[in-house]
């Protein structure tokens, strides 16, 4: 083993060596940048859908608001002619009862037409 010649090696090998450790390096720093990026995108895509969806909610809501106004208007009048209606309705009775005197024989005569009865006697069913 002695008498073998020392071979050194080659120092081009070596240059190739180190520009391979160095590109490989670049490779690796190149491919983490590129998922990073690729994360930030994908995070991006969804504020950017987040934001069209909220935008759409929003110009519903105020096309809704906008809708509204008038509905409550309308409202508002109904429920003005309802307390008008009413308030008539309770001024008649009170003029109605007044014109109407009854007598007192015929009252409840009058209540049992209404009701449909007529002049039926009443009679008690028998206990058990």
């Amino acid at each position: 083993m002695k008498n073998r010649p020392h071979i050194r090696p080659n120092p081009y090998y070596e240059d190739l060596e180190r520009m391979e450790e160095a590109v490989m390096s670049i490779l690796h720093n190149l491919e983490m940048e590129n998922t990073e990026v690729h994360e930030n995108n994908h995070k991006l895509k969804k504020e950017i859908t987040f934001s069209r969806n909220l935008l759409s909610q929003l110009l519903m809501e105020n096309t809704c608001r906008k809708k509204l106004v008038p509905l409550k208007q309308e409202s508002k009048e109904v429920h003005l002619d309802c307390a008008l209606n009413q308030k008539y309705l309770v001024d008649f009775n009170k003029k109605d009862k007044d014109h109407q005197r009854p007598e007192p024989a015929l009252s409840g005569l009058r209540k049992c037409k209404r009701a449909g009865i007529g002049h039926t006697p009443v009679r008690e069913l028998p206990e058990e």
